[in-house]
């Protein structure tokens, strides 16, 4: 019972701190001697603590509960979810903040790793205007967004901001006149006025099936929560050929690699030419810490990493007849990005230097992030 009380309350601690120092992941991590509690914040790793490797099994035990998930199953990977209520601030008592939380099991040599993701429960009142795009790039988003049909993709890879930036899209077009509806896996934030439909993969219901039986719930906006497949591509095409507004997300590294991606899962030049509204491509970089460039010394606020918080940096691509033009004659990505350029699209990579220039983040950050600051 001791030993009961000692891992809830381990728990509840780890997660408290994870809240404290807005992690987004949570890993539990089993090594020979000890156990490894680590925190991922602002896109690193940082060690929260050790403990004994003999309440590994406990502590995922613990953890697997709360998930409803099946504890004797140690040899397979298992998926679920949990909240909790963190306790840390004085606010806590009059207006609870419960925070969702997503966990994922792997077996691994010295025992199951658990990874628990901290969901965002609410946009607050995040903004168009607040999401990094210049004014230039908010000029283009806007104008794709107000469009009666077609295609918009944010891509970037995992961890990059784009559920984010998808939802505030969303909350944007959700003025209450429109049936939007959205398929995910799963649905990190509950979107009040929208229908949001979960992938359930055990059961046949993939991207793919889901998709096409929204087309025939009368929708006007769709959103895809990513691309994965060559059915998924093209039937996201054809939604938005038939007079749909169609949002989605690609890993992909660029915009026009994106089209690249996209030609590759067998979508036809000629409909993705004529379908694709705009692309924008993303990345968050880590923000230099204010507190300590100014004071010099061991810094508490961002744990002497030098940096603190993080922003997104953007290139967005929004075709017009020459694009679709270049599409159709299938030109190589190279002469595709140099026509991008001309017309005004400035890179991941140039509007990174903009941000090194003033002193915001680090040639560094962007290397690791992009690639080389020219």
């Amino acid at each position: 019972m001791q030993d009961d009380q000692r891992i809830i309350h381990l728990w509840q601690e780890t997660l408290e701190h994870a809240f404290l120092e807005k992690a987004t992941d949570v890993h539990i991590e089993a090594q020979e001697e000890f156990t490894h509690l680590r925190f991922r914040v602002d896109g690193s790793l940082r060690t929260y603590r050790r403990i004994k490797v003999t309440y590994h099994e406990h502590l995922c035990a613990h953890i697997k509960v709360l998930a409803q998930l099946d504890i004797a199953e140690k040899r397979l990977p298992q998926d679920g979810r949990l909240n909790f209520t963190p306790n840390t601030t004085s606010a806590a008592k009059t207006n609870p903040q419960k925070i969702d939380c997503r966990v994922s099991t792997l077996p691994t040599v010295y025992g199951e790793k658990i990874v628990v993701r901290l969901l965002t429960n609410s946009l607050g009142n995040l903004r168009l205007e607040q999401l990094g795009y210049d004014s230039e790039q908010l000029f283009k988003v806007q104008s794709s967004l107000n469009a009666p049909q077609g295609l918009i993709l944010v891509t970037g890879p995992t961890g990059s901001g784009k559920t984010l930036t998808l939802y505030t899209f969303l909350t944007l077009l959700n003025d209450g006149t429109r049936n939007i509806s959205t398929v995910e896996d799963p649905p990190e934030i509950m979107l009040s006025g929208i229908n949001q439909v979960a992938v359930n993969e055990k059961s046949g219901m993939d991207f793919a099936k889901s998709l096409r039986a929204m087309l025939r719930q009368d929708p006007d906006i769709i959103m895809i929560g990513e691309i994965r497949d060559a059915v998924t591509a093209q039937t996201a095409l054809q939604a938005a050929q038939t007079g749909h507004l169609v949002l989605a997300t690609l890993h992909t590294n660029s915009c026009v690699s994106t089209i690249t991606r996209l030609r590759y899962l067998g979508c036809e030049k000629d409909v993705l030419a004529q379908s694709l509204l705009m692309v924008t491509a993303q990345r968050l970089l880590r923000k230099r810490c204010t507190f300590c460039t100014s004071v010099g010394t061991s810094c508490n606020y961002c744990k002497n990493t030098g940096y603190l918080g993080r922003f997104a940096v953007h290139e967005v691509l929004k075709l017009d007849s020459e694009i679709r033009s270049a599409i159709e004659s299938e030109v190589y990505a190279n002469d595709l990005l140099k026509l991008a350029q001309d017309q005004g699209m400035n890179s991941l990579l140039k509007q990174s230097e903009l941000y090194v220039n003033n002193g915001i983040t680090s040639a560094e950050e962007v290397l690791s992030k992009i690639g080389c600051v020219s």
